[in-house]
């Protein structure tokens, strides 16, 4: 890859559940936002079956690991970093609702995430429910080679291939400690030639946190709008975008891994 350009995030989007024909509905409503103000770009949707068989096919050696985990939440997790470093584009969570376009943020290459709330010394304050990249940025391979290394020390979710990982990386990444270079050096032992990284350090680009979180589970006034939604009570894009006018996208935060009967933790 050392004579290709560096390309913008590809327009296309990825977003995974349970099932591919059995959306619950604000699922499938808030699915249709993105369709809707994003008609130029493609569209995967996968179901657990499917994950597993892109991990199969692509990075097989990552498949002990990815079996081993204890919830299909885990898996979840993990599948969208493997994704973005191969396919690049958007992944978002279905229970993300999409106001404006999104080329008006994703023209342009490397990673973007986004921050929640304003503390960012808030272990989950950078989340993985949205999340945007070019292919093959060797950043993922780093956040992939942690979530390996701490594969045999059992933590929730959030902290073993979720957003509290994603962070840690991220500072990880950004201070040299542990030196990136070695952790994607023996990720790289483990790719056949043609899924190898971009040559140069990945540019990580964080969107303010009214970008795409202007909801945070964590801020009082933002419950009420999360309760009404959580309730049944949906709000139109119109609605949204009044609510929300400097935003792209909202996460409701809906927690269906968490409840549901689909991906329970484990006891």
């Amino acid at each position: 890859m050392a004579n290709e350009a560096r390309q913008h995030v590809p327009k296309r989007i990825f977003q995974t559940w349970v099932s591919k024909t059995r959306l619950p509905a604000n699922f499938a409503y808030w699915r249709a936002s993105f369709l809707d103000n994003n008609p130029d770009y493609a569209f995967d949707l996968w179901d657990d079956a499917d994950n597993r068989v892109f991990i199969t096919r692509y990075f097989p050696w990552f498949l002990p690991v990815y079996d081993a985990y204890p919830a299909e939440i885990y898996r979840v997790d993990m599948v969208r970093y493997f994704y973005l470093y191969l396919f690049g584009g958007i992944y978002a969570d279905l229970d993300t609702q999409c106001l404006r376009p999104l080329n008006r943020v994703l023209d342009r290459s490397g990673l973007v995430l986004g921050q929640l709330g304003q503390d960012p010394s808030f272990t989950q304050s950078v989340p993985n429910a949205i999340m945007a990249s070019s292919p093959r940025e060797e950043f993922w391979l780093f956040v992939i080679g942690k979530a390996m290394v701490e594969a045999d020390k059992p933590t929730r979710p959030e902290e073993s291939t979720g957003p509290a990982l994603l962070r840690r990386a991220l500072i990880a990444y950004g201070q040299g400690n542990p030196p990136p270079g070695s952790v994607i050096g023996l990720m790289k032992r483990l790719l056949p030639p043609d899924l190898m990284p971009f040559p140069d350090r990945s540019v990580v680009h964080i969107l303010p946190a009214e970008e795409w979180y202007p909801l945070s589970w964590n801020a009082e006034l933002d419950q009420m709008v999360r309760y009404r939604v959580l309730g049944g009570k949906l709000l139109s894009v119109a609605e949204a975008r009044k609510l929300f006018p400097n935003s792209s996208l909202v996460t409701y935060w809906t927690y269906s891994w968490f409840v549901g009967p689909h991906r329970p933790l484990p006891k």
